[in-house]
């Protein structure tokens, strides 16, 4: 079930998008930012930097077992 593509899609989805409103949410109480679409943007691209850099890291443990 969970091998498949579709239902693997469905959670990186989610996970990106969980990640991007935490992130969002964090900067917005932390600094003083007006400008919302700034904000989301730094807050996407954070979110992809963490989700990538944890994709590597897992397959590389992964790897490093085998």
């Amino acid at each position: 079930m969970l091998e498949s593509p579709k239902v693997m899609s469905l959670v990186d989805s989610l996970v990106r998008i969980i990640l991007t409103i935490v992130y969002f949410y964090t900067f917005k109480h932390f600094f003083v930012i007006e400008n919302d679409l700034l904000l989301a943007f730094v807050s996407v691209l954070c979110a992809f930097i963490t989700f990538k850099g944890g994709i590597f890291l897992f397959h590389k443990f992964i790897a490093n077992k085998q």
